[in-house]
């Protein structure tokens, strides 16, 4: 059963779709999403289950690419499909990263699943049990899961703007469910240990890249992406040290250069940023500390780039940069 508190996002999110659809909230949607996030209680950690069969699902994969190799031509059942996704949940990159996302990454790039099949994919990488599993509790093994189900639903996005194979329904669930998801994610790591890369803000960094280009997405989606995003990273207590900043301001700079409206919105949740820094009298966690740091380093970077961004944004960052010290 899902959580009360994930229905709740999900509902505040398909309600601010229609909101903004209908001209209403812009102003106050940083406010409001802000407040949502901020009243998320953590739960208890629970047990992570394992997955199994991963020599199984590899050998699968290496005798498939080698055929693919000899005849150019794919034939995989729904359930052996199933059997490669499941181990974008693996702890062993061998089967998740090396394994099941190169796979899957070289079969879609060479176009050899079915537009059903990469809509089936699409829909189950995108399902509740996928993006949300474990999101509530400490940091855990659960973040492969979400943040590889969104690697891969990065792929099939590049594929679909070359073969069209996403359906207004479709992208309406994936828009939907990848919003709630930046909103529920706190986990910000990296390289975990002996388990590989996490990634998830360089994953949604990646996805919400690809939702921007999409001439199909309508621009009030845009700005609850871009909405969604900052107020994720904003929120993020843990630090980010690989790489994420790059990746989120390649996205901000793509995203504010095409419509003044995303640079006019942006530069409102600086501003917001910004009055929240002088407003705080002490901060006395590691968390709090984690926040301000990943909002300076993102800054940081930004200024890095700053030719690739609207002249405003870069004005008022540099007309408040005493505070990125």
């Amino acid at each position: 059963m899902i959580d009360d508190q994930i229905t709740l996002v999900k509902n505040t999110v398909s309600q601010a779709r229609d909101k903004l659809s209908s001209g209403k909230i812009y102003q106050s949607l940083n406010g409001q999403l802000e407040n949502l996030v901020s009243r998320l209680s953590r739960r208890s950690k629970t047990i992570v289950k394992p997955v199994d069969d991963g020599d199984t699902a590899l050998a699968l994969m290496q005798k498939t690419a080698e055929k693919f190799i000899q005849v150019k031509k794919v034939l995989l059942t729904d359930d052996q499909l199933f059997e490669v996704l499941r181990q974008l949940a693996s702890t062993n990159p061998a089967y998740r990263d090396r394994g099941a996302f190169y796979f899957l990454t070289d079969l879609i790039s060479n176009k050899a699943l079915s537009p059903e099949q990469m809509r089936w994919m699409a829909n189950y990488l995108v399902a509740d049990e996928r993006l949300f599993g474990h999101i509530l509790e400490p940091l855990n093994d659960g973040v492969f899961q979400r943040s590889f189900s969104l690697l891969v639903l990065g792929q099939l996005l590049s594929a679909d703007a070359q073969i069209h194979f996403i359906d207004t329904q479709l992208r309406d669930r994936i828009i939907n469910q990848v919003i709630a998801y930046s909103l529920l994610e706190h986990d910000g790591r990296g390289f975990v240990g002996e388990k590989g890369w996490a990634h998830a803000f360089t994953n949604i960094g990646n996805v919400w890249d690809l939702l921007c280009a999409n001439p199909s997405v309508k621009r009030s989606d845009k700005i609850l992406l871009l909405a969604s995003l900052l107020v994720g990273y904003h929120n993020c207590p843990v630090p980010f040290v690989a790489g994420e900043d790059s990746r989120i301001v390649a996205y901000l700079a793509n995203i504010t250069n095409l419509n003044e409206i995303y640079e006019d919105y942006f530069l409102r949740v600086l501003k917001f940023w910004h009055q929240g820094l002088t407003a705080q009298m002490t901060v006395a966690t590691e968390a709090g500390w984690n926040k301000i740091y990943n909002r300076n380093r993102l800054l940081q970077v930004l200024l890095l780039q700053k030719d690739s961004f609207p002249s405003s944004i870069i004005d008022y960052i540099q007309s408040t940069r005493d505070y990125l010290n």
